[in-house]
């Protein structure tokens, strides 16, 4: 390592160190702030906030941006050391030796002070240490406090207890699965969540003593109007996955703060009038299609003839009930460009376990299925559930096919003979001719010298597409050359034309051969046109006509243009899209930890506050995502804090566990996602690419 890059590193390692103990602190002092409530919740909001401002301002890249802003005039020279130190950027060693200089000349005159300065944390210990006074001295002010408005805390206390206890009101969801389910109607009263089915219908009864009683699906609200027997019940219909909010008619102390959700207003009177709320939140179980599969024959079959009998076996499975199970089929006959398709259905007789599982079988002929050489028979299972309209789902799809070119039935899979025609290689035909060279000492003589024959005319076929491919053969490349003025006369001394002549002289033997039915000097030829297509196209042949005389390159003339027009160019690194969720995450722990922060005996003198910002801070977790099961269970334990404004350690661990649940969410909607990395200019992001691969070569 040379000095300059010694004092880069230096530098660099400085930068982040002190980077790095400014979040520690940081974090530290959120934690004591978040400490003068209870231990955990400091413990929780000094691993959030050191994770937070770890993966923002204390990463590598982070600390390298805060130095180019820093420095301007360092023109991205930061950034372009730190790809060569990793040596993800390979450059010449003049150049690496020219930009270590230059930043080792800017990096004398950093002044990490000035990048990292401590005066960032001094409103943080501030905080801390007001937090910790007012709680050294509560016990001073609390009891004046207490002497002069007990009149008024007993009052308010009495009024947040009538208003807004949780048994004022109460809501039963009745779940109507729909009927093909064959599901019985089930009842839930006050849920934490409701689970149900697609398509199925709740009916939402509410109890409660207010005049006017509202309920919300997934942000469309209306009125619940009232039954003969006083309760308000409404009806709606499970589609996806969401929410319920039900509210009483008292209830406008909340204010809607855009990305924030609801929010409390500041008037104490109104959140203290505020009726009662329940979030519920609704999970969605979509129906599931059926599961079906072929189970005989299960594998693609090749027949020669003969009429063979074939026995078809289908399983089908579903969740909630079957409603029909048949065997479909394509037929397809003809061959060049005159394909005729047909479809049509063979009946299954179908064994059922239940309602749920289905056996279906049949057994068709050749000659049943119309089938004749040349016919490919596509099949595969369907079937339907029992819901309303088309729940139908399919098996993987299998072929019998007629073919006199065909292998023994059974085999994986065998192209159409039209299709073959074009499919086929040098490297498929020489397997083929290995296959019936082997079978040669059992096979009879009239068989060998069919299948030999076949195998020529496939020859023949590749031979002629390679010779269309190249745009003609010629019988004299001397009198070609004679009558051409592009045509120069070492020609044929092209290396890549004589090995493809070669190849296609090669495979006119191999074609001779196997007319003869002498596979074994067939395949002789076969291998040899192999390896001749295989010089051919390799590298360092060419086969196209190039120029017509031979011309070199002036290399003088190299990077002797006009530079007036010449610019530079900077990279900046790739800024991060603007992630929502994640604020909106954020914003739910900072709720939370609101609720934490508060005086532990203010819940029980003032329920109906505390129960109110618990409330709206549940339906914010429900509305950022309502399939996260995390938010759910945040949710349900916000809620269930709100109704434990009496006890002081319920309280405490419902909160804990819905911050838990939230964190963890705000971590998953935090990952760092892979970002692209574009070239400096697109012309050069192949030379770019093959450099990179080069290096890891090395």
């Amino acid at each position: 390592m040379s000095p300059e890059e010694r004092i880069v590193a230096d530098v660099m390692a400085r930068a982040v160190r002190r980077s790095r103990l400014l979040v520690v602190a940081e974090a530290l002092a959120w934690g004591a702030v978040a400490a003068a409530i209870t231990t955990a919740a400091g413990a929780l909001i000094a691993g959030a906030v050191a994770v937070w401002r770890w993966r923002a301002v204390a990463s590598r890249a982070a600390v390298l941006r805060a130095l180019e802003r820093a420095h301007p005039e360092a023109r991205n020279l930061f950034v372009t050391v730190d790809e060569l130190s990793d040596d993800r950027l390979i450059v010449k060693p003049v150049i690496r030796h020219r930009v270590f200089a230059d930043a080792a000349a800017t990096a004398r005159r950093l002044d990490l002070r000035t990048v990292f300065p401590i005066a960032r944390l001094v409103p943080v210990a501030f905080l801390a240490c007001v937090a910790w006074l007012l709680v050294q001295s509560v016990e001073v002010w609390r009891g004046a406090l207490s002497r002069v408005g007990s009149v008024a805390l007993t009052r308010s206390q009495a009024l947040d207890s009538s208003t807004s206890s949780p048994a004022r009101m109460r809501v039963s969801v009745a779940v109507q699965p729909p009927a093909y389910t064959g599901l019985e109607t089930r009842t839930v009263v006050d849920p934490q969540q409701v689970e149900a089915v697609e398509g199925s219908a709740l009916i939402v009864t509410v109890e409660s003593p207010d005049g006017r009683v509202t309920m919300e699906h997934d942000g469309i609200a209306h009125a619940l109007a009232r039954d003969p027997g006083g309760a308000f019940a409404g009806r709606v219909q499970a589609t996806k996955t969401g929410y319920l909010l039900v509210t009483s008619d008292n209830a406008p102390g909340l204010q809607a703060d855009g990305a924030r959700g609801f929010q409390p207003s500041g008037n104490p009177a109104a959140n203290r009038d505020a009726g009662a709320r329940r979030m519920i939140p609704l999970v969605v179980s979509p129906d599931a299609l059926p599961a079906v599969r072929v189970i005989a024959p299960g594998r693609d079959l090749v027949y020669f003839g003969g009429n063979p009998r074939i026995a078809f076996e289908a399983r089908a499975t579903d969740d909630f009930g079957l409603r029909s199970l048949t065997l479909r089929y394509t037929k397809v006959s003809g061959s060049g460009e005159q394909f005729k398709f047909a479809e049509g259905e063979i009946p299954l007789t179908v064994a059922s376990a239940g309602a749920r599982e289905w056996m279906g079988r049949a057994s068709r002929s050749l000659a049943d299925l119309r089938l004749k050489d040349g016919d490919i028979f596509v099949y595969r299972a369907v079937a339907a559930d029992a819901r309303p309209g088309d729940g139908s789902a399919s098996s993987d799809a299998f072929f019998i096919e007629i073919s006199k070119l065909g292998g023994a039935a059974g085999d994986a899979f065998t192209l159409p003979e039209e299709e073959t025609r074009y499919a086929l290689s040098q490297q498929m035909l020489i397997i083929r001719t290995e296959r019936l060279h082997q079978r040669r000492a059992s096979t009879t003589q009239g068989d060998l010298a069919e299948a030999a024959l076949n195998l020529a005319v496939e020859q023949r076929m590749i031979r002629a597409e390679l010779v269309f491919m190249l745009g003609g053969e010629v019988e004299s490349e001397e009198v070609e050359a004679a009558q051409s003025t592009e045509l120069q006369e070492g020609r044929l001394q092209n290396r890549g034309q004589r090995d493809l002549r070669a190849a296609t002289i090669a495979m006119s033997q191999a074609e001779k051969q196997l007319t003869a039915a002498n596979t074994g000097e067939a395949l002789t030829a076969e291998r040899a046109a192999v390896a001749a297509l295989q010089r051919a196209f390799s590298r360092d042949r060419y086969i196209l006509r190039a120029l017509a005389t031979r011309s070199r390159l002036d290399l003088a003339r190299r990077l002797t243009g006009s530079l007036s027009e010449a610019t530079g160019s900077r990279r900046y690194p790739p800024l991060v899209p603007a992630n929502r969720r994640a604020a909106l995450l954020q914003d739910l722990l900072s709720g939370i930890a609101g609720l934490l922060h508060v005086a532990p005996d203010e819940p029980a003198r003032r329920p109906g506050a505390f129960r109110q910002r618990a409330l709206v801070i549940a339906e914010e977790a429900v509305r950022i995502e309502p399939a996260a099961p995390l938010l759910r269970q945040a949710a349900a334990e916000l809620q269930r804090a709100a109704g434990a404004a009496d006890d002081p350690a319920g309280r405490s661990r419902a909160l804990t566990a819905a911050a838990t649940s939230a964190s963890y969410e705000a971590r998953r909607a935090h990952a760092d996602a892979a970002l692209a990395s574009p070239a400096i200019v697109p012309a050069l992001s192949g030379a770019f690419a093959d450099a990179l691969a080069s290096g890891r070569r090395r």
